[in-house]
Formats: C-alpha cells, sequence, structure tokens
C-alpha cells in the first residue's frame, strides 16, 4: 500500500486514479480501492473530489485542456488547410498515444460525457474560426470532430488500429470530408 501523505494533493489522487483505472478499468475499481492506490485518507479524498465519476471528470478536463492549450500553440502559424490538418493530426496523435487507456475511458464511460462535450464544442469553435473559407464552417467543425472521434474509437475502444494506422484513418478521413478551397479562399484562411 502506498505510503500516506500528511497533505495529499489532488494531482497524487489523480496519477494514482488514472493508473488503477487503466490497470482494472474505471467500472472495476471500487472506490475504496481508488483511495487505496492513491494513499489518502477517505476525508483526503473526500475533501477534493465528491466522488469517483469527479475523479474522472477532472482527468478528462485536465487532457482536454492540454489538447486545446497544445492546439492553439501548434496551430498559431500554420498556413494552409492540408498544413493544419497534418499538424493537428500529428499533435493529437501524440498525445493521444501514451494515454490511451484514459481516451477509451473519456469515450466509453458516462461520466465524462458532458467533459467530452464541452471539450468539443470548443475545439469546434476553434476549428470554425479556422475554416471561414468554407461555405458552413461550424457544420465543417463538428462533421470533422464526429469523423475523427470515430476513428479514435476504433482505436481506443474496439482495438481495431495500432497506433500508426489511427495516424494513416485520422489524416483520410479529414482529407475526405473537406471540401478543398479555391486557391484564393485557402490563401486567405
Amino acid at each position: 500500500m502506498p505510503k500516506r501523505s500528511a497533505r495529499p494533493s489532488a494531482d497524487r489522487i489523480l496519477g494514482a486514479a488514472e493508473q488503477v483505472f487503466a490497470s482494472n478499468g474505471y467500472a472495476d475499481v471500487s472506490l475504496r480501492q481508488l483511495i487505496a492506490a492513491a494513499g489518502v485518507s477517505t476525508t483526503a479524498f473526500y475533501a477534493r473530489f465528491d466522488s469517483k465519476s469527479a475523479v474522472l471528470d477532472t482527468l478528462a478536463e485536465r487532457f482536454f485542456a492540454e489538447l486545446h492549450t497544445e492546439a492553439s500553440d501548434s496551430l498559431r502559424d500554420v498556413r494552409g488547410v492540408e498544413a493544419g490538418i497534418a499538424r493537428g493530426i500529428e499533435l493529437l496523435c501524440a498525445k493521444l498515444g501514451p494515454r490511451k487507456a484514459l481516451v477509451r475511458m473519456i469515450l466509453s464511460e458516462v461520466g465524462a460525457h458532458a467533459v467530452r462535450q464541452r471539450s468539443y464544442a470548443l475545439l469546434a469553435a476553434f476549428l470554425a474560426s479556422r475554416l471561414k473559407a468554407f461555405a458552413d464552417p461550424g457544420a465543417l467543425a463538428w462533421g470533422i470532430i464526429g469523423a475523427l472521434e470515430i476513428q479514435v474509437t476504433r482505436w481506443a475502444v474496439w482495438d481495431e488500429l495500432e497506433l500508426s494506422a489511427l495516424r494513416t484513418q485520422l489524416l483520410a478521413t479529414a482529407r475526405a470530408i473537406m471540401p478543398m478551397p479555391t486557391k484564393k479562399k485557402e490563401r486567405a484562411s
């Protein structure tokens, strides 16, 4: 059993939770097991989180916040749709790859639904701001998100794809649904 610290942090609980959820599956981890894995008292746990689902929400929120920050930084200077697609997918695979178990939980656990919905709304707004050259950038942004989520689900939840195949499928999917603007419009984006 991990040694209990005098002042356990939320980060310690989150780190232990991600490991124990990845090893055993979110649904199969009891709150008692989670608290034991974190090496904290019940009181310390409840001082930081209301429930096991609050821990999953926080893990998802932090994951998406990191992804949004890095995407914003990485895509700031991208010129053109094709370059943006390629860079965005490279970043996505780099962030998803090492945390497949967390991605699986975010996609498959009901508790993470609201966090995923908020994150996708932010991503759709970000993409729509980059896709102004298209007729309906909001609809296109949501279409891209939905199509890419299916490929990520094939990788993380259904285990149909290896990470290298995920990268290939994401690129092919994005290219297949993206209408290519005229040269004049692409230069404006």
